[in-house]
């Protein structure tokens, strides 16, 4: 990974605070702020969201830009890869895909990021998140989303 532009990630779920999975930044968070992203849309999988590529989405997922220090910066990648089932060397057969998008910082700035993005196969059945905002979401349902992510480490495997 290192021999790539070291990227931001925007993130819309499990890795937001508060999240469960918000501990895999460890200390190598160096500047996160309010942003969005305005080309998809934000399922529900039960436990976490899924954000697929939506050409006629009409709502921005909200979400955080954060950007991580130079020295963890691989092993950040290599733990975000971990959790969302993504394989670079193998991307045809991952879950999820971590591509560069363009996405909007609450100031109107448009940065360029990572983000998971999932595949419309998995989503097919599952129910939208209206507002794009799992957060808020989540926050509705959270004595259950803490029980399950008590068990499991990653997604890897859940939608097939």
């Amino acid at each position: 990974m290192s021999e790539r532009k070291q990227l931001p990630f925007f993130v819309y779920g499990t890795l937001l605070p508060d999240q469960p999975n918000f501990m895999l930044w460890g200390q190598a968070i160096v500047a996160r702020e309010p942003a969005n992203f305005a080309g998809g849309q934000l399922y529900d999988m039960g436990y976490y969201p899924m954000l697929v590529r939506s050409a006629g989405a009409t709502t921005a997922v909200s979400g955080q830009l954060i950007s991580v220090n130079k020295h963890d910066y691989d092993a950040v990648v290599q733990r975000l890869d971990a959790l969302e089932g993504y394989n670079p060397a193998e991307p045809e057969n991952s879950e999820y895909h971590r591509q560069c998008v363009p996405v909007t910082a609450a100031n109107g700035r448009t940065q360029n990021a990572w983000i998971y993005l999932g595949q419309a196969k998995f989503v097919t059945d599952k129910p939208l998140i209206p507002d794009g905002d799992w957060a808020a979401y989540a926050a509705q349902n959270q004595t259950n989303l803490q029980d399950w992510w008590q068990m499991i480490d990653s997604v890897t495997g859940l939608h097939k």
